[in-house]
């Protein structure tokens, strides 16, 4: 069987060292991040390039095996999917806006919105996280 970890340089390489959810460098963090499956195992998902996304151990751990989230309306919605997009930064875009100054990562969609509160990426310490890497002008 495949595994996950076998992809990782180049799974890294396509994402640019940054979590494809929360937009925080790894080379930064001092944490190694995860190889996750965008459609989980247990959901179907497959070991595959296609299927295979770099995320923070707190976007993958908050996912889980989740594939949908509820955004503030209380309606369920599909959790962003970084393989939907070519290239995955342009699909994060669509969905997701960083305000540098502060941080946080504001929704523009409702998807948007479901990920952002699912995957949990505006605690507090990710925020600070991600003003360090902006201002050192690691996140572009």
């Amino acid at each position: 069987m495949v595994q996950a970890e076998s992809f990782r340089q180049f799974v890294g390489a396509r994402a640019g060292g940054a979590c494809e959810y929360c937009r925080l460098m790894e080379a930064a963090t001092g944490v190694t991040f995860h190889v996750e499956h965008v459609l989980p195992q247990s959901k179907g998902g497959e070991t595959v390039f296609a299927n295979l996304a770099l995320s923070c151990p707190g976007c993958n751990l908050a996912k889980g095996d989740r594939v949908v989230g509820v955004d503030r309306n209380g309606d369920e919605q599909p959790l962003f999917s970084p393989r939907g997009y070519e290239s995955w930064l342009l699909g994060w875009h669509l969905h997701f806006v960083l305000d540098r100054p502060s941080g946080l990562i504001l929704p523009r969609t409702v998807i948007g919105e479901a990920t952002i509160d699912t995957l949990n990426t505006n605690a507090t310490n990710r925020v600070f996280a991600r003003k360090l890497q902006t201002q050192a002008g690691l996140i572009g």
